[in-house]
């Protein structure tokens, strides 16, 4: 039987129609690949036009509307401390020092999923919901609720393998762990919290969905601002005992801003009121951190208010009583100084009578103090008796005391007072050289009655009398009642002087040693002028007789 031949040429046809199919689909297959390529480098621009790096942390736009994926547990801060990690003692999180420096976490492990978180992390003032843009608060994180998990280890393992325990802020406030974490309940646990603010609560919350680098899962972790009480204690200048009653008022000395940028307190705000109690203490309401000054309003009965401000400075929240500010301050009084106008020295004895006050005399230190002085009252000191033989000019000084209990503007005022004696010197010089009288001489002072005053003999120099009425006296030296000399005492508080001259022997020796000096002198000189005389004779006729030859 004879076998029919195959139609080559059909199958050539079909054999070109599947190149070209194949060809076909090679072509579709690349274009889905450039397709795919191209959408995921826009998902990359994406990302990167919604977030800056700065190492871990994202600096995403924190407005009002944010807010976090979970309930904020608001917990009392307990005060415990932590010590900061020390160097390389495990890498922190959000630009820690073990911060490889990639923009983003390098998440290449051939173990990890696709069903797990990426956290991104920022902290607020509790109050104002603003960010603490500042560097170094430090966390640790924790699995499970409360923290009994465990403490966490994470990884970046590009382009080594890194590992962390603590992560820190970075200048933006904000940080994100290094690689995702899986679903579950974790805890975030405070080392160190941002300057003036206390430590925050471990904050716990719950992952219950896959999320990725472009929309992690967000974490605001509230902190409280520190503040704390202005004590102050009121004191007597004098005793330091206890002042009660007193009030001042609070004013911020500076605007007092916080790490999120709140000005709480403008400068020169008034932010309180403080009442000490009976025991001169007071504390004002917990303020926030920074510098106040304090303004005395109301001071205790017989006080004067102080006027000068008093600088106080909250710096710490463990701040203690004991640091109070202590304010000294002087009971109003009124002082009297009484001296003696020649030498200064004090009056003792002498009475004073004082408004609503019983009589008051000088001390030994010719002072007195009057005190317990009421608020807007004028008082009058007045010289009532002074010790013989003294005077005075001014017997009298008034004084206001204000409301706030000062006089003049301040709490003590002073007056100070002269009183004098009549005094009177006597000097009796020689005739010549007009020296005092050194001895010899008796003197004796006369009154009007003729009775002795005062007597005593010549020293070589002046004899003051300080205790003498005004009047007319009598001189007498030596006993001799024909030659006395008037002396007249005017009442002034300067020192009066009399003085006069006597002939003693010295001046009668050198009234005579002079007397004969001038004789011895003139004899001389009359000697002199005719030896010279007769010697020009002699040499005139010695001349004649040579002309005559």
């Amino acid at each position: 039987m004879k076998r029919k031949k195959r139609n080559v040429s059909e199958e050539s046809y079909w054999k070109s129609a599947t190149d070209i199919m194949a060809g076909v689909l090679l072509v579709i297959l690349l274009v889905l690949m450039l397709l795919l390529l191209y959408l995921t480098q826009m998902k990359k621009e994406d990302y990167e036009n919604k977030a800056d790096y700065d190492g871990y942390g994202i600096d995403y736009d924190l407005g009002d509307n944010f807010q976090p994926t979970t309930e904020v547990d608001y917990h009392k801060y307990d005060g415990s401390y932590m010590e900061p990690p020390e160097e390389g003692g495990g890498g922190g999180g959000g630009g820690g020092e073990d911060d490889p420096g990639t923009d983003v976490p390098q998440e290449i492990n051939p173990d990890e999923g696709h069903d797990k978180t990426a956290v991104f992390v920022t902290v607020v003032d509790e109050e104002t919901g603003n960010v603490i843009k500042k560097a170094g608060t430090l966390f640790e994180l924790y699995a499970d609720k409360n923290g009994v998990g465990g403490l966490q280890t994470l990884h970046t393992y590009y382009p080594e393998k890194i590992e962390y325990k603590q992560y820190q802020t970075t200048d933006n406030g904000t940080f994100y762990l290094p690689e995702k974490i899986t679903k579950g309940w974790y805890s975030f646990h405070n080392l160190v919290a941002p300057e003036g603010y206390g430590k925050a609560d471990n904050f716990d919350f719950e992952v219950t969905e896959p999320l990725d680098w472009p929309e992690p899962y967000l974490v605001k972790i509230p902190f409280s601002p520190s503040k704390n009480n202005i004590f102050v204690r009121t004191v007597d200048a004098d005793t330091q005992k206890a002042i009660g009653g007193v009030t001042y008022e609070v004013y911020a000395s500076e605007d007092i801003v916080t790490l999120d940028g709140t000005v709480r307190y403008s400068a020169g705000q008034k932010v309180d009121e403080i009442k000490c109690d009976k025991n001169g203490a007071g504390q004002s309401k917990k303020l926030y951190l920074g510098k106040y000054y304090l303004v005395q309003t109301t001071a205790a009965q017989y006080y004067a208010r102080v006027l000068t401000q008093v600088d106080v400075e909250i710096k710490m929240t463990d701040t203690a009583e004991k640091n109070a500010a202590v304010v000294q301050c002087k009971k109003t009084q009124i002082a009297v100084t009484l001296r003696d106008e020649f030498d200064d020295s004090p009056i003792v004895g002498a009475t004073y009578s004082v408004t609503d006050k019983e009589a008051l005399k000088t001390d030994e230190n010719g002072a007195l103090i009057v005190t317990d002085l009421e608020k807007n009252k004028e008082y009058t000191v007045t010289l009532t008796e002074l010790p013989s033989p003294y005077r005075i000019k001014s017997h009298k000084a008034v004084f206001q005391v204000d409301q706030d209990g000062n006089i003049s503007g301040n709490a003590q005022a002073l007056s100070q007072q002269l009183a004098y004696k009549i005094r009177l010197t006597v000097d009796v010089k020689d005739q010549i050289f007009r020296n005092s009288v050194s001895s010899g001489y008796i003197f004796k002072l006369l009154d009007s009655n003729d009775q002795t005053v005062d007597e005593w003999e010549s020293v070589g120099a002046d004899h003051m009398i300080d205790d003498i009425e005004p009047g007319t006296y009598q001189l007498e030296i030596n006993g001799d009642s024909s030659s006395r000399l008037k002396v007249n005492v005017k009442d002034v508080g300067t020192v009066q002087k009399f003085e006069t001259k006597v002939w003693t022997i010295w001046d009668t020796v050198l009234v005579i040693a002079g007397i004969i000096t001038t004789v011895i002198v003139l004899f001389i000189t009359i000697r002199v002028i005719r030896y010279l005389r007769r010697k020009k004779k002699q040499n005139g006729k010695q001349k004649n007789t040579v002309k005559e030859k």
